[in-house]
């Protein structure tokens, strides 16, 4: 749960509100100092946002080209916005308003491992709302992925029956990658790809694993013969491994358990006999 905590430029007696209005007059923020929230930085400055959980930058930050991967990998830095105002400021420096378009406020960004380390790393513009972070964008990541990976519908042929002499063909009826459509979270485009491996348990003391879905007949990509005679029950289950991409800022792992179905089915294999054929 990412920690959010407002606050304001300027210097006022406690429980004073003061509202941040933009260039057009209109009201971004209403804020309330507290005594509670303290600039470690030694900045005249209080937050106006800050928390954990892999910030994500906007497309309106200022800073090294590298800085939005590095802050939104580090799921446990310390992340926090300070309004970009110097000591001689009254509530919010023109500087602070001009440079940003109608409707946003330009802020510090400052990160670090703890809240003791961090420094400005760059600025960003930035409106009403509060940031978003991949701890909140991966519970939606991670609802659209379990819910809507593809179903494992094994197959096999033949059918019915094989003998000793013929392997089986199978498949489980999904594809290698599942890439659904793209989504607009928190106000970042994110793309999720899922990639899916196969545990595939003949019933005969054998199995495998394998990046490859199989096909039917004609393709033979996956299959199986069995020695002896027998029916066996084959088992098959899919494990997916999500990945989502930020558009302008990098890829991710998505995080917490794999997703994982499972099946199973029959296989009677009969006993090949060669049989003589009169001439």
């Amino acid at each position: 749960m990412v920690a959010v905590t407002f606050g304001f430029c300027g210097y006022f007696t406690k429980s004073e509100p003061v509202q941040a209005r933009d260039r057009s007059g209109s009201i971004i923020s209403s804020v309330v100092k507290s005594d509670t929230t303290v600039d470690v930085s030694g900045d005249d400055t209080l937050d106006a946002y800050r928390g954990t959980g892999g910030l994500l930058l906007p497309a309106t930050f200022f800073g090294k080209g590298s800085t939005r991967k590095q802050i939104a990998s580090c799921l446990e830095c310390v992340w926090r916005y300070t309004l970009y105002c110097d000591r001689s400021s009254d509530v919010f420096c023109g500087h602070a308003v001009t440079t940003c378009r109608s409707g946003q406020i330009k802020y510090r960004v400052w990160f670090g491992e703890t809240r003791l380390l961090t420094k400005v790393v760059g600025s960003v513009c930035w409106g009403k709302g509060r940031p978003a972070t991949r701890s909140e964008l991966e519970t939606q990541v991670n609802s659209a992925a379990i819910r809507h990976v593809p179903a494992l519908k094994p197959g096999v042929a033949p059918r019915g029956s094989t003998y000793t002499s013929v392997p089986i063909l199978v498949w489980s009826g999904q594809p290698a990658m599942f890439k659904p459509e793209l989504m607009f979270l928190g106000g970042h485009r994110v793309q999720i790809r899922a990639t899916a491996l196969w545990h595939w348990v003949w019933g005969d003391g054998k199995g495998e694993w394998t990046a490859a879905p199989g096909a039917a007949y004609p393709l033979r990509s996956l299959g199986h013969q069995y020695r002896q005679p027998g029916t066996y029950r084959v088992r098959v289950s899919t494990v997916w491994q999500a990945n989502y991409e930020v558009s302008g800022i990098g890829t991710f792992a998505a995080q917490g358990d794999l997703i994982t179905q499972s099946a199973q089915f029959p296989v009677n294999v009969l006993s090949a006999r060669a049989v003589l054929v009169a001439r």
